[in-house]
């Protein structure tokens, strides 16, 4: 009869099964069944008895779920809910026959350690090596000492006088006769083995098969099964291949395969029984299933019976796993499931037993570390329930102590109550026993290296990695911002933790909002994440925002996107965050302050070298850019900002970014030391110093340093604005660089600037006034001012050969770039007459072969080409481009200038073909130096187009003027003088194709612009005039043709 004044404590012993013929087996042998009892909360089906002297719980798996998790959750319940100090895992499982183990069906496997395992081997559980082969890693533990003893005085035993199965299968079939034939032996005739490389064939019975694949093995005498000792391959991956059986048996030394012990031996002690009902291949089928598991259950009773209640009294109950955390479990946790991966492998699926496993995760603050930390620690008491969880704040010394005497507060450990006790060192000596079990020590904020590892500090604190436990039982992870740090705590287990991806970041707002309309604005939310560049603490700083203040998206980025002293006003705002330290700085815009605070004490030099980052634009900066210093000190600096993850290294190893808030807050930190002047002047002379005077030698240099260069000028005329401080030298340059690139707008402001000041400082009469004045008047004509730049280009003429001479280098550019000036204004023979004087004059000064006077060559063949002169323009251009070419390489811009002339004189000539490849040519090389929407890739392409129409393909012409337009209107603006001539062009094509009113449309606009910038006499002008002179007559509109005329 039950005894009904049990109680959860009297059950000591569990016993779990997969299956519920299992189970059934193992219910039908208990000795008395007692009432059923259970912790609320608990999910098993319990059936609670005894056998012999012990009370046992039994627990089976939920229908249809098999494998290593669901047996793992099922036994973390049983223990849950009963004080268990040892199991069962009873069942049935796949044989592996050998003439060494003459395992039959009905035979039954024992786990008993053999080799280097402890009973059971999780044989799917490893990784690939490098050589491509699976490696299998991890090793389970073993059984306890109670178990292992029985087993053995039960070995003996069976030498001895064998040991008798049949006695509790017959008793079950007794109390339970309906059970006699489903349980019953199937028949030796059953007990087929096939050859491993035989596959089955037919239905789910063996009829079917070969029999001459059939394994010829000696005949039993009896039915009595034999048990057999040695270690239980368990996955959770169902074996049914001989051939697979058989390479996993020879690797790993097997005699068994199921599915389940592997999910239970870490954190359930416990011995696994199979009754064996298949040999693992193709032929498997469930006949032998129900006795297989009538023998497992019989011999799992009479073990049982080599237990004395005594050893299960004396047995010490496993440790109870602890849960110290500061924070409950984030249920609103999103992605990061790389890094979870990561871990997990790291601190269980390698973890060899053989080490205490060390990780860290690095990462720039605010980037969610500590939250991946806290999901880890739920997810590894997941995985190993039997695992404690410790957390240690290791922002100080003083957190680090507090936070060890709270696990010494949970452990109890014994003399702590004494004042001059080491607590550090009492933690850390019992979680070196082997009596805590299995723990996880979370070492969270160990930003500062310095106090594991200098020794003493300035309040007497030894350094505190001499208090981090080793144990095989456990494992540390650490997190910190320093990867420095993060590579002394854990080597090469350091796993970086970057920013999130647009989707996970997007799932973390819309998780964070109340508001859930505000998600469905996409194109805000994508603009908002961009600026928030994904990082989770901003994310939860801005939802805490708009969630407090119900405002939209819209009205946020409104704000956000006016200033950069509204960006940190808004990311500067404190939040609650339940899952962050109380007295921790929450604001994204205050977070990295104590970083930034370290890095000054630690490393001048990278504390210089940010703030220097915070005047620059923060994408793509080179090395090269920022104050000079040693070889080693820069190498240091670099590191150290790119050890907290400030800056990262571009792929090519040539430049480097900044995190864009970590940009602003920097910015906003300076500011709120009163430096925020005094680093952008210090910045402002640094660039000044290493921005080159642009050339095309020079020109990936230059091209590198001008969006800092820009960024810096505009930063200091916003901020402070005060023009006159900025260097003449830096603007003069930056004009030139400006003009190179086809800003011509902006390299005018920057001439007028200088100049201006040069007038005023340096006098009218000074050379360097005479080079601004030239430098304003190049890029007034480049924006088809022509006029206005021959005046200025005269201006610096006449002064130049009163102060420098008629002979003087200077004297003579000006006397070149006048001459261009009046070319564009159609005076072709006034240009060929000034071109000719500094041709002679550059001759005699530099020889022939310097590329002033091949400059000058090239710009008379242009005026003589406009003349119709073509075959003396084309002899000129082609001794011109051989001669740069040898002088100034293929590449070189002023190469591509005399192809295109050339080009254009062959056109000119009516070889068009000729001149439509080197076109060609020309447009590709300029595209890839200047751009698309240059003005010489635009001439380039006007040219080439005109090659095309010259051949009659005036389609293909069409489209390529459009495109010019298109480009040159963006670009240049709708009055340039190239726009124009895309627009007059397009409107010959459109002729040539018999399109004559939509060319006519274009022509009175092109004459009318044309009559505006260039006048009415321009040849340009006049060329309209007659082109819709033309287009009129074709459409029948004499008179009106005649009236333009």
């Amino acid at each position: 009869m039950a005894n009904l004044d049990r109680v959860h404590e009297d059950y000591q012993i569990g016993i779990i099964c997969a299956l519920a013929v299992e189970k059934a087996a193992i219910v039908a042998m208990l000795d008395e069944t007692h009432p059923k009892r259970k912790d609320k909360g608990d999910e098993n089906e319990y059936t609670l008895g005894r056998i012999g002297v012990h009370n046992v719980v039994v627990a089976c798996l939920p229908a249809g779920m098999i494998g290593n998790v669901p047996a793992a959750i099922v036994a973390k319940n049983m223990q849950r809910s009963f004080p268990i100090k040892f199991g069962l895992m009873v069942g049935v499982g796949g044989g592996v026959w050998s003439k060494k183990h003459d395992i039959r069906l009905g035979d039954v496997v024992v786990s008993e350690p053999t080799g280097t395992h402890g009973g059971v081997v999780q044989w799917d559980f490893g990784k690939l090596g490098m050589d491509g082969k699976f490696q299998r890693i991890g090793c389970l533990d073993k059984p306890p000492q109670a178990l292992l003893q029985a087993l053995q005085a039960l070995k003996v035993s069976d030498i001895t006088d064998g040991v008798n199965m049949e006695e509790p299968i017959s008793q079950m079939i007794r109390k339970k006769p309906q059970m006699a034939k489903y349980y019953r032996h199937p028949g030796i005739e059953k007990d087929l083995l096939f050859k491993a490389d035989y596959e089955h064939e037919g239905d789910e019975t063996c009829d079917g098969c070969d029999a001459e694949s059939i394994v010829q093995r000696p005949d039993r005498n009896d039915l009595t099964p034999r048990i057999h000792y040695g270690n239980i391959a368990s996955g959770n991956e169902m074996i049914k291949h001989g051939a697979t059986r058989d390479k996993i048996a020879e690797d790993e030394g097997v005699i068994c395969f199921e599915m389940e012990a592997a999910g239970l031996m870490d954190s359930f002690p416990c011995l696994v029984v199979r009754g064996i009902c298949d040999y693992a291949d193709s032929h498997k089928n469930k006949l032998w299933q129900p006795y297989a598991a009538a023998t497992a259950a019989a011999f799992a009773t009479v073990l049982l019976g080599f237990i004395y209640e005594q050893e299960v009294i004396k047995t010490p109950s496993p440790p109870k796993p602890l849960r110290l955390l500061p924070f409950g479990r984030n249920r609103g946790f999103v992605g990061r499931q790389p890094q979870l991966k990561q871990l997990i492998n790291i601190l269980h699926d390698d973890d060899s037993g053989e080490d205490c496993q060390r990780v860290a995760l690095v990462g720039l603050g605010g980037v969610g570390k500590t939250q991946i930390a806290l999901e880890c620690a739920f997810q590894i008491q997941e995985v190993l329930p039997g695992c404690s969880v410790f957390w240690v704040r290791a922002s100080d010394t003083t957190s680090f102590d507090n936070s060890y005497r709270d696990i010494a507060q949970q452990l109890k450990i014994p003399g702590l109550e004494n004042d001059k006790a080491d607590v550090k060192q009492l933690v850390k000596t019992r979680l070196c026993q082997d009596i805590t079990g299995k723990w996880l020590m979370i070492v969270d904020g160990a930003n500062d290296y310095k106090i594991f590892y200098s020794g003493n500090d300035d309040n007497g604190f030894s350094a505190l990695s001499k208090y981090l436990p080793s144990s095989p039982l456990g494992a540390i992870l650490f997190t910190t911002r320093d990867r420095g740090a993060a590579t002394k705590y854990a080597c090469s287990n350091a796993i970086n933790v970057e920013e999130m991806d647009d989707g996970e970041s997007r799932e973390l707002l819309q998780r964070s909002l109340q508001n859930q309309q505000l998600i469905k604005d996409k194109d805000s939310v994508t603009t908002l994440l961009k600026y928030l560049v994904n990082l989770p603490l901003a994310i939860m700083q801005v939802a805490a925002y708009l969630n407090a203040k119900m405002c939209t998206i819209v009205e946020y980025l409104e704000v956000y996107e006016e200033s950069n002293d509204n960006i940190v006003k808004l990311l500067s705002k404190n939040f609650e965050n339940i899952r962050r330290y109380p007295d921790m700085k929450n604001p994204v815009a205050t977070t990295w302050l104590i970083s930034f605070e370290l890095i000054q004490v630690r490393d001048p030099l990278a504390a210089d070298y940010m703030a220097f980052i915070s005047c620059i634009r923060e994408q793509d900066f080179p090395r090269d850019l920022l104050p000079p210093a040693s070889k080693y000190d820069k190498t240091e600096a670099f590191g150290t900002l790119k050890a907290f993850g400030f800056i990262k290294e571009r792929l090519s190893g040539a430049s480097y970014d900044m995190h864009q808030l970590v940009h602003i807050a920097m910015q906003n930190w300076l500011k709120l030391k009163n430096q925020w002047k005094s680093w952008n002047e210090k910045t402002l002379n640094q660039i000044t110093n290493v921005f080159p005077w642009p050339q095309h030698g020079n020109r990936d240099i230059w091209m590198t340093y001008l969006p800092h260069v820009q960024c810096v000028i505009n930063m200091f005329e916003k901020t402070f604005g005060e023009m006159k401080d900025l260097p003449l030298s830096l603007l003069h340059n930056l004009g030139e660089a400006s003009r190179i690139i086809g800003k011509y707008a902006e390299a005018e402001a920057m001439n007028r600037r200088v100049l201006q000041y040069r007038e005023t400082v340096l006098g009218k009469d000074h050379p360097d006034t005479f080079n601004s004045m030239n430098s304003l008047a190049l890029s007034l004509r480049l924006q088809g001012k022509y006029a206005v730049a021959e005046e200025m280009h005269r201006r610096a003429l006449q002064c130049r050969e009163i102060f420098l001479g008629k002979g003087h280098p200077d004297t003579l550019k000006s006397m070149n770039d006048l001459a261009l000036s009046i070319h564009l204004q159609g005076k072709y023979a006034v240009a060929e007459e000034i071109h000719q004087k500094a041709l002679s004059l550059r001759v005699i000064r530099f020889g022939k072969d310097d590329p002033s006077t091949l400059e000058s060559m090239m710009n008379l063949a242009a005026s003589l080409l406009k003349q119709g002169k073509y075959s003396e323009a084309e002899a000129i251009q082609r001794q011109t481009l051989q001669l740069k070419e040898t002088l100034l390489g293929k590449e070189h811009p002023d190469t591509f200038g005399s192809m295109n002339d050339l080009a254009e004189s062959l056109r000119g000539q009516g070889k068009n073909l000729e001149a439509e490849s080197m076109h060609q040519k020309t447009l590709r090389l300029r595209e890839a130096l200047f751009g698309k929407d240059h003005l010489y890739t635009l001439e380039s392409m006007n040219n080439l187009a005109l090659s095309l129409r010259g051949q009659g393909k005036n389609s293909e012409a069409e489209v390529m003027h459009r495109q010019a337009i298109e480009l040159g209107s963006a670009a240049l603006g709708n009055n340039h003088p190239s726009t124009l001539n895309s627009m007059n062009n397009l409107a010959l094509s459109l002729y040539q194709q018999g399109k004559y009113a939509a060319a006519e449309g274009i022509q009175r606009r092109t004459l009318q612009l044309r009559k505006i910038v260039l006048g009415k006499d321009h040849p340009s002008t006049l060329t309209s005039m007659h082109n819709l002179a033309e287009t009129l007559r074709k459409q029948g509109k004499d008179t009106e043709a005649d009236a333009i005329h």
